[in-house]
């Protein structure tokens, strides 16, 4: 139980500095400097008006100078990243597939906001968590180099394919390349396996998602962003393992 309660206030501080990966990425502003402040006045966050979840909860979701309201986003991340952590250590102990997972799903977390919020699935995380993924899965117990690289190549090309079709074919865009590096990124942390249940479970995600808007405009042209739909398939095809329903490698 002390290990699970230290997991989850590591995950709740992890989620903090999550937020700022969320906000600043997108905007090509350093994750380093400046230091934290208010969006709206641009005065600086002092720490004890920066500690996860409480802080939100005393200012009652405002900022301490200006009274502008602080978004629900920020201590629902954090309380994210602290599940994400708890659920990790729960079920895979504290080994290192435990460790790298959390880090996983959590930057699966980052990369859905963003890509939510701006169409955006930044480079600077795909790409080296797919190195790092590749770089550490002979060390893991749930994959070896092998699957790992394979699940890699295979992420890419898959939605790749689907990309080329779309441009050179139907002259518009089926698949982002952001969709085709996040997916290699996930063959390298979940393998072959990871890969075809995030594109399965995620189109089906995707579909529910978009169905209602469908129904009701009676059209099918618009664009969501697939990354959210994705990481989600993903999780729960990682969580929920399938491969005695379906068996791939």
């Amino acid at each position: 139980m002390l290990e699970l309660i230290l997991a989850f206030i590591t995950g709740l501080a992890m989620g903090s500095f999550y937020n700022v990966l969320i906000y600043r990425i997108p905007r090509n502003v350093s994750i380093i400097f400046p230091p934290s402040s208010c969006p709206s006045c641009r005065h600086r966050i002092a720490w004890y008006d920066n500690i996860p979840v409480l802080s939100y909860l005393i200012l009652r979701g405002r900022c301490r100078h200006c009274g502008e309201r602080i978004s629900p986003q920020y201590p629902i991340v954090e309380l994210t990243s602290g599940a994400l952590a708890v659920f990790s250590m729960w079920k895979w102990g504290f080994t290192l597939d435990a460790v790298f997972l959390y880090f996983f799903f959590s930057s699966l977390l980052v990369i859905s906001l963003i890509d939510f919020k701006f169409f955006i699935i930044p480079d600077v995380i795909t790409i080296p968590g797919t190195l790092v993924g590749i770089a550490v899965s002979p060390f893991r117990e749930g994959i070896d180099f092998i699957h790992s690289a394979s699940g890699a190549v295979v992420g890419m090309l898959i939605p790749l394919i689907i990309y080329f079709f779309y441009v050179k074919v139907r002259k518009m865009e089926g698949l982002g390349l952001g969709d085709v590096k996040l997916l290699a990124f996930i063959g390298s942390a979940t393998g072959i396996y990871g890969v075809l249940m995030a594109f399965f479970l995620g189109s089906v995600a995707g579909l529910i998602y978009a169905l209602p808007w469908v129904i009701k405009n009676r059209s099918a042209g618009f664009a969501i962003p697939f990354g959210p739909f994705l990481s989600l398939g993903c999780f729960i095809g990682t969580v929920i393992d399938l491969r005695g329903v379906f068996p791939l490698p």
